[in-house]
C-alpha cells in the first residue's frame, strides 16, 4: 500500500515538474512582452513629449503594472537624486532589484542591460533610436520564443510524465 502510494506520488511529482517548466516558459514570454511594451511607451514618451528621462520614466510608470512600475519609479527617483552615479550603474541596480531578471535568459538580460549603457547620455533622437533597436531585438526574441514554444512546452510536459514513470518503474 505504501509502495503504491509512493509510486503514484513520484509520477505526480514528475508531471508537476514538467508542467512547472512549461509554465516558466510562458512566464518568460510574458516578461519579454511587458519589457517590449515598456520600451514602446518610453520611446513614445521621449519622442512625442520630448520629456527628460526622469519625467519619461515617471509618466510611463503610471501605465505599467507591478514590478515594472516600481522599476520605473525607482529609476526616476535615482536619476532625480543627481548623485553622480553613472546611468548605466543605476539602470543595472534598479533592474536587478525590481525586475524579474532571474526568469529571463542571460542573453535577454544583457540585451536589456545594454539599454542602460546607451541611453543615459544621448540626445533625444539617439535615445529613440536606441529604444527602437532594443525593441526590435526584443520583438525578434519574442517571435523566436513563440514559434518554438508549443513544441518545447509539450516536450517539458512529456519529459516530466515519462521521468516520473521511469522513476516509478525503477522504484518498483
Amino acid at each position: 500500500m505504501l509502495k503504491t502510494t509512493g509510486i503514484i506520488l513520484i509520477i505526480f511529482s514528475g508531471t508537476g515538474l514538467g508542467l512547472c517548466k512549461s509554465m516558466e516558459l510562458s512566464g518568460r514570454l510574458k516578461i519579454l512582452e511587458r519589457l517590449a511594451q515598456l520600451l514602446l511607451l518610453l520611446k513614445g514618451e521621449i519622442r512625442c513629449t520630448g520629456a527628460s528621462l526622469e519625467d519619461a520614466f515617471l509618466d510611463v510608470a503610471k501605465k505599467m503594472p507591478g514590478e515594472y512600475r516600481l522599476f520605473l519609479e525607482e529609476m526616476a527617483g535615482r536619476i532625480g537624486e543627481r548623485s553622480g552615479i553613472a546611468f548605466e550603474v543605476i539602470f543595472r541596480e534598479c533592474a536587478f532589484k525590481c525586475l524579474p531578471m532571474e526568469k529571463i535568459s542571460p542573453e535577454e538580460q544583457e540585451c536589456l542591460l545594454s539599454l542602460g549603457e546607451k541611453l543615459g547620455y544621448l540626445d533625444k533622437e539617439m535615445q529613440v533610436a536606441q529604444l527602437t533597436l532594443l525593441e526590435e531585438e526584443l520583438r525578434e526574441r519574442i517571435r523566436e520564443l513563440k514559434s518554438g514554444m508549443p513544441k518545447r512546452q509539450k516536450m517539458y510536459q512529456s519529459m516530466g510524465i515519462l521521468g516520473g514513470i521511469l522513476l516509478a518503474v525503477l522504484m518498483w
